[in-house]
Formats: C-alpha cells, structure tokens, sequence
C-alpha cells in the first residue's frame, strides 16, 4: 500500500470524489492525524455533507422494492446475470426525483392497505362478537325502562336453562329469562326484570356463574350492525383491490427504482467519503490508501485536476492502521475466501495464498479421487462462471470448485474411481464384465497403509514449507537469528528421526534435540540460562507429531468416499434393472457427493489453518475497503 495525502481546490471536491469512486482504488482514512495537530485543527474543519437525507431517499426507494416484491413476486434464476448499464446514463439523477415520488406514493399506498387490513381485523372480531346477538331483536343500547331494566350476558354452555329459568322466577317472579343462543363457549341470555328485584336477581344468577357481556357503546340490533360490518368489509376489499392493481401497475419500473436505489449507494459512499476530509473556505484535504498496482492509474487521474498530493509508503508505526489487500492471480484468487474465513494477514506477515493454493487443491483431490466426481465438480463450475457471478464468495467458491474438480480427476486417473465402481457393476447386469485399460497405482482400500504413508508424507512437506516460510520471512525483516534457530534445530530433529528409523542411529536426533535446547534458551540470562533454558521446548515434539498424524484425515475421506460410492452401486445393482439402479444411483451419488464436498472442504481448511497457518502465519489484517461501485442489481459499464 501506499498512503495517499491530497489537498485540491474545493470547487473540485464533487469531481474528485465521482472519479475516486469510478476509479475504485482508494480508501478514504479518517482525518484524526490531522486533526491531532493543534495547529491544523485551527485550520480545518470537518466536511459535511447531506448524508442523512441521502440514506433517508435510499430507504424510501428500497421499501418500495420490497413492497413491490410482495406483491408482484418476481422469479429469477440462481445465478441470474446483472443488468449492464452505461456509465452516463447511470449518474444521470434527472429522474431520481421522479422515482422518489414514485416510491413514496408505493409506500402511502402501502400503509393504506395495511390499515385496511387492520380495520377489517376489527370488522371481522366485531362480527364475531355480535353473531351470537344476532337473533335479539332489540336496540343494543336499550336499557329498560323507569322500572323495569334489561340485562344481557352468558352463562357456561352446560348450564340447565329451566333450572336457570326457575330460579330467576323464585327470586324475582315477575321477571322472565330468554335463550338468545348458544355455542360450545357459552349460553347466552336475556333477562327482563323490575328493577326494584335486581339484587334478589343477581344473587340467583350468581349461582350459575353468570356474566354481564353486553356489546357497549353502540346503537341498533346486532344484526343491524353486522349488517353495517358486512358492508364495510366489502367496501375495504374492493378498496384494497384498487389499491393493489396501482402497485402492480408500479412494478413495471422496478428496474428504474433499482437502478436509482444503486445510484444513491454511490451517493451514500461518496456523502461518506467527503466527511472524512478536512476543509477550508477554498481547499480540502484527505488522507488514504492506495495500492501500489494503482498507484500508476491514480496519478494519471489526478493529473487533470489542480491540486497537490504525495504518495508515500507507510512508516513501521503505521503498520496496524494499514488495510490489507491480497495481490492475486487467476490460479490464486479464489484461495481469498478461505483466507478471509480466518483472517487476513497482518500488513508486515506473508500474504498465504500462493503457498497454500498448490496444498489445498492438492490436498482436496487427493480426498475425493473420483473422475466422475471431479467431472461434476468441473461441469457444475464451469455452468455458474458461464452465468458471470459478481466477483466475490460466489465467484471464487466456483473457480474453486473448478480447481478441485480437476485434481479430483486426476486422483481419480490414479484410483480407477468412475463413481465408485459404477461401470463394472453397470456391465454386471448386462452380463457382462468391464476393466480399466490401465492397472491405477492407488488402491485405496487393499492399499490403504500405503495411501496413509502418502498421507503422511505429503502432511511433512507441508509443515515444512509452512517453517520455512517462517524463516524466510523472518530473515527478510532483520531477525536472522530467530529465523534460524527457530527452525533449522527442529529439521535436524526430524532428518534424525528419518536417518535412525533407517538404522543408521540416532546421532543426528540426539544433536538436534540439543540444538533446539539451545536455541530455547537463546534469550536467557547466564550460562545456566542459556544451556537449559530451552528444555520445554523439547516438548514441542508432541505438537509437530499430533501434527503429522492430522494428515491421516486425508487417507480416511479417499477411503470413506469410495467405499459409500461402492455400496450404493452394489446396492443398486442388486435390483438386477438398469432403471432402478440409475434411480439408487442417483440419489445414493447425490448424497456421497454432498457430503464429501462440504467434508472434503472442512477438513482441508483444517489443516490449512492449523497445521499449516499455525507455523507462520500472523493474523489481525484490515481489510482494504476502496470507495467503489458496489452494486447489487446492475453492472455499471464505459462505453
């Protein structure tokens, strides 16, 4: 990276920050350094900027979107293409203002049905309520006359209405009881009584557990007011029909809103950029990151414009304030997203992607080792990348899957794996019998010892080339010795395991061993210090064993992916009939090749993150966030 310092006339500040943003390279830092300094915090100020109206127009135009998707759902493929767009019709905002009001009014209209959706929630629990009332004909507000009152209410459904009826007789025997009607929650009734009973009443009642449940506050029978209900319920509907066929009728431009919802993204980053400068009346001045790749394509830009700025490679002290950006190929670039799961790397450490690339993609096929499995792997690939994926997790993860596909191929040249063994078992019901016309070097499952030495093997190189990293990377910052010590004992340790497993002694380990005694206890004090100092570190060889059995995963997953490919075949081929087997075929590969996928990448990331990253890697990296078009719709293009 370099850091970027620019001051230009403030005149020019929406120029500079539209080609900063088409430029796509720099990231705009925080002013504080500035600032700190008492004599330029006189000077300066912070920009501002309509950010808040800006972010506020966004979210009118993205409910809208929303609001359109529910109503007028829209079906569109997995890896559905982006639309292009010319550069200039895309920041042309002369209709930006037209698509708000558009928005707005798709948001009034929206709230309108949603309050129609309430008030008929009410209509429908208000009928409800009434429908057991329905058969009294008598003003719901009505209370009885001077000396006679009326008196609504339920009682449970299991009640004895004569019983009830004899009872409010006894106690008041002018009064009378009605059943209005019934349901399985209540019985409801209605009572006439003098008025001058009502406390004999009442404590009758009581006994059968009843309820004062009158409807309040309104006028009319019941019916006459369910009758209102029903017809404003069948206004509301009709109403929220209209309503729905203005918002259909909108969806014809939801490209537009799309495209202006992007437009305001770009407005948002920029609005979000320019608080970060420091002005003046006549200047402003930012401070950034740009990498160094660019840094030839920025100067160019800024030679048309009038202003000063200086590019400058961070100081040591800067380190932890500088983002991070892997510098990749075609071969190496999709290794990003497995390091970015973990963790970039730290300004100073070693951008891990061109080591562990060749590991992981070896690594990965070395456990599928199928033809058939790795030509999926490629097809499936090579379909998403004909669809142009946005750059990014779904891009990456499919030149991925490409790349495995390919060794998974190869590994499978070398186990003879078709799907298992689907063509022999394929030719055995038709009678008859298929052979490779090759002899494969890998057996896995009659070889398996020697597929684990392999395994083994191929884990060494690895932690050796994880340590020899380390060292490289120490030696080229000026720790010469702590690259050297830290390393060079352990592999005199381990060329001693090999040379006295061969029988030639042990000499070479015993020298070893002493040699990481010594470069333990380098940073102790005195003689003693520095002799034995370092013995626990002799108990690091238990770490680099635990290590090397880890690799042992890379035998388990060929053995265990082609022993299941084998039984669903055989268990196909016991149906003796092409058409049940192809059917058992394909779930049963289905479910392997899933499996083995996602198993396949768990346990490689595993070893790259442990075992591998675990010998030099140095995290805590901050990613590089370029003010740029991020776009989610469309591709903005120059013609």
């Amino acid at each position: 990276m370099k850091k970027l310092e620019l001051t230009a006339i403030r005149d020019d500040r929406e120029k500079l920050l539209q080609m900063l943003l088409a430029l796509g390279c720099v990231e705009i830092a925080e002013p504080d350094e500035l600032f700190s300094d008492e004599e330029a915090a006189a000077v300066f100020s912070h920009e501002t900027s309509e950010l808040e109206r800006l972010k506020t127009e966004q979210t009118s135009l993205l409910l809208a979107l929303d609001t359109l998707r529910r109503y007028v759902p829209v079906k569109s493929a997995m890896f559905a293409a982006r639309r292009d767009i010319d550069a200039a019709d895309f920041y042309n905002e002369a209709d930006l203002g037209v698509h708000l009001e558009l928005a707005g009014k798709i948001e009034r209209i929206d709230n309108r049905i949603h309050r129609a959706d309430a008030e008929e929630t009410r209509e429908n629990a208000l009928i409800e309520s009434l429908l057991p009332w329905e058969p009294l004909d008598l003003p719901l507000e009505h209370e009885g006359t001077r000396t006679a009152a009326v008196l609504l209410g339920t009682v449970p459904p299991t009640t004895d209405f004569f019983a009830l009826e004899r009872a409010v007789s006894d106690a008041a025997p002018v009064a009378q009881a009605a059943k209005i009607s019934e349901n399985k929650d209540a019985l409801y009734i209605c009572v006439i009584y003098l008025r001058e009973a009502a406390n004999a009443l009442g404590d009758a009642l009581r006994e059968f557990s009843f309820s004062a449940s009158a409807p309040k506050n309104m006028r009319g029978t019941a019916g006459e007011n369910i009758a209102d209900s029903r017809k404003r319920l069948t206004e509301l509907t009709n109403e929220r029909v209209k309503l729905t066929e203005v918002i259909v009728a909108a969806a014809e431009y939801r490209d537009e809103l799309q495209t202006s919802a992007e437009l305001l993204t770009t407005k948002i980053a920029r609005a979000e950029a320019q608080e970060k400068f420091a002005a003046t009346v006549s200047s402003v001045t930012l401070t950034g990151w740009v990498p160094v790749p660019s840094a030839d394509k920025l100067e160019a830009e800024l030679s048309g414009f009038d202003c000063a700025y200086e590019l400058t490679d961070p100081t040591e002290d800067e380190y932890a304030n500088v983002p991070v950006q892997l510098n990749n190929n075609a071969l190496t670039r999709p290794l990003s997203m497995v390091t970015e799961m973990y963790s970039l790397p730290a300004y100073s450490g070693v951008d891990p992607n061109p080591l562990m690339t060749p590991f992981f993609i070896l690594f990965y096929g070395f456990m599928m080792a199928d033809m058939g499995y790795g030509l999926v792997m490629i097809i499936a690939a090579l379909f998403v990348k004909s669809k142009k994926p946005r750059a990014g997790g779904m891009k990456d993860l499919f030149e991925l899957m490409f790349l495995c596909g390919i060794s998974t191929f190869i590994f499978g040249v070398l186990t003879g794996g078709i799907f298992g063994d689907a063509p022999m078992q394929i030719a055995g019901i038709f009678g008859k019998t298929f052979t490779l016309p090759y002899t494969p070097p890998i057996d896995p499952v009659n070889g398996a010892m020697n597929v684990l030495i392999a395994a083994f093997a191929l884990g060494g190189l690895h932690i050796i080339v994880g340590m020899v990293t380390d060292m490289v990377h120490k030696i080229r910052s000026g720790h010469v010795l702590d690259g050297l010590a830290d390393n060079i004992p352990w592999w005199t340790v381990f060329a001693g395991i090999a040379v006295g497993a061969l029988g030639h002694g042990w000499i070479v380990m015993i020298v070893g061993l002493v040699l990481v005694d010594l470069a333990g206890g380098r940073s102790k004090k005195g003689i003693f210090g520095k002799l034995f100092g370092g013995i626990g570190k002799l108990y690091d060889i238990t770490a680099y064993f635990g290590d090397v059995l880890s690799y042992s995963r890379l035998m388990a997953l060929m053995l265990a992916g082609g022993v299941i490919a084998n039984v669903f075949n055989q268990i196909a081929a016991l149906t003796g009939n092409i058409f049940t087997f192809t059917l058992i075929f394909l779930i049963g590969h289905a479910l392997n090749l899933g499996l083995n996928l996602l198993g396949c990448y768990v346990h490689d990331l595993r070893l790259q993150c442990l075992e591998f990253f675990g010998k030099f890697y140095e995290d805590g990296g901050r990613p590089f966030k370029p003010l740029s078009v991020n776009s989610k719709y469309i591709n903005v293009i120059k013609k």
